[in-house]
């Protein structure tokens, strides 16, 4: 009995104990994962190498340095990897100073080249052909003029991308005129002739006609072989397909101006003066209004009609070149690739076809740089769409008839006889040409000896 008391005793006082302690947290069904670790954090992207910078050697005559300068700063901004190193010569230096750069093995990657060079630094390799290297050039071969196209291509290549195109242009005075009588300008040589007879007799001008036709002058050949390509349908007006002269035979072409130019200084209708006259004196005087007749780069258009030039300005006109065929002489020059570029490499050549698509090619579409020396500086161009662009219309109807421009240059060749020896003849045929005008010699004489010249360059460049 006690010790069931004893039992029963024990068993209450552990019950008592037990109700007094805290209650149990019931455990989870499942155990919560534990918060995943941190995942490693990637390593961070190393930056793109910045583009190597690419200099390239740009080398210009010296026209509008500033704009050029301005230029080079826009297309920077476009290609901030490209630094363009740019320095100019003088025009007159320009030609030699190329030339002993080329010949002792330094090469610009870029410079100013020009139709009537081409074919002598083509063939010593100093320059390089663009479609070779960038075959989307031949796009823009459909837009330009067709004297431009040819004169920047050699054996069917294309070496450049036209920075400035003009042709040679016969201007007339038209207030001059009209007093004289005469409502719309000459059609032919002879109606140069009869007018220029009527000026004088009527005392409007001593001497109707000026010619910049120093013989230091380079417009001077290229005025008269215009004369040429008016009087003759079609090509081979001086050379043919081979380079055999065709000039120098009676009746020709070149026959038919040499008569002209020889009856025109004998009845005192072309200054005798034109023969040592350079090109500025020739514009300054027709700004005088001492004369009514003249032909030079159509650039001069804007100085002759600038306002408050003369008593004259807005007077002058382009009329179509007289003659049969009214063509005339058209020359382009142009930004070229050498072969120091190509020697570089491939981004080097990248970099430059960059370059002269900005500079003469089209930018958003747009023949950007070629524009603007239109529009600020008046200077033509190849790229015949610009006819088109208002802004160009409205800056070049300021000085001339934009659609007898367009024509003209439509109508224009570029020269024949581009070859390594071509300066060399045509400093030879100045000479001989005033000596033809004077009549110091007869006019087959002239003609001869300026053939027997070409022969014999020729003979030695073979």
């Amino acid at each position: 009995m006690r010790k069931y008391f004893l039992l029963t005793l024990l068993v209450t006082l552990a019950l008592v104990l037990a109700s007094c302690q805290p209650a149990a947290t019931p455990a989870p069904a499942e155990e919560e994962a534990a918060p995943a670790a941190e995942e490693e954090a990637a390593p961070e992207e190393e930056a793109a190498p910045a583009e190597e910078l690419i200099e390239l050697d740009f080398v210009t005559w010296s026209y509008g340095v500033e704009s050029i300068a301005d230029n080079i700063r826009q297309f920077q901004e476009l290609y901030p990897n490209i630094q363009i190193n740019h320095k100019d010569f003088s025009w007159l230096e320009y030609h030699d100073t190329m030339v002993g750069s080329f010949a002792s093995g330094n090469f610009p990657d870029l410079i100013y080249g020009s139709d009537h060079w081409l074919d002598e630094w083509a063939s010593a390799e100093w320059l390089v052909p663009i479609d070779e290297y960038a075959p989307q050039v031949g796009d823009y071969s459909p837009e330009l003029a067709p004297y431009a196209l040819q004169g920047m291509t050699r054996d069917g290549n294309v070496y450049g991308l036209s920075y400035y195109a003009d042709t040679m242009d016969f201007v007339y005075n038209e207030s001059q005129l009209k007093e004289a009588g005469f409502d719309n300008p000459p059609e032919t040589w002879d109606d140069v002739y009869e007018m220029s007879k009527a000026l004088k007799e009527q005392g409007i001008a001593e001497y109707p006609i000026i010619m910049a036709w120093s013989q230091k002058e380079g417009a001077f050949p290229e005025a008269w072989t215009s004369m040429v390509f008016s009087m003759h349908e079609g090509s081979n007006a001086l050379f043919d397909e081979n380079l055999e002269p065709t000039f120098n035979t009676e009746g020709s072409a070149a026959y038919q101006v040499m008569e002209w130019l020889q009856k025109a200084y004998d009845e005192g209708l072309l200054d005798p003066a034109s023969l040592t006259t350079a090109e500025i004196d020739q514009v300054k005087s027709m700004q005088a209004g001492a004369h009514t007749f003249t032909i030079f780069p159509q650039y001069n258009m804007a100085e002759v009609n600038k306002p408050g030039s003369g008593d004259y300005a807005g007077q002058f006109m382009i009329a179509l070149m007289p003659g049969t065929s009214h063509s005339t002489v058209g020359y382009v020059r142009f930004y070229a690739m050498t072969p120091g570029a190509v020697e570089k490499g491939e981004d080097y050549v990248d970099a430059a076809w960059k370059f002269l698509e900005f500079f003469g090619g089209k930018t958003d579409g747009e023949y950007k740089v070629v524009k603007r020396w239109a529009v600020e500086n008046g200077l033509g161009f190849a790229q015949l769409p610009l006819f088109e662009d208002p802004d160009v219309i409205d800056a070049f109807g300021q000085w001339g008839d934009v659609d007898v421009i367009k024509e003209q240059a439509r109508l224009a060749r570029a020269k024949e006889g581009l070859t390594t020896w071509y300066g060399a003849w045509d400093v030879f045929a100045r000479a001989e040409i005033h000596k033809g005008i004077l009549g110091d010699q007869s006019i087959m004489d002239t003609l001869n000896n300026m053939a027997d010249k070409w022969n014999e360059l020729k003979a030695q460049n073979e």
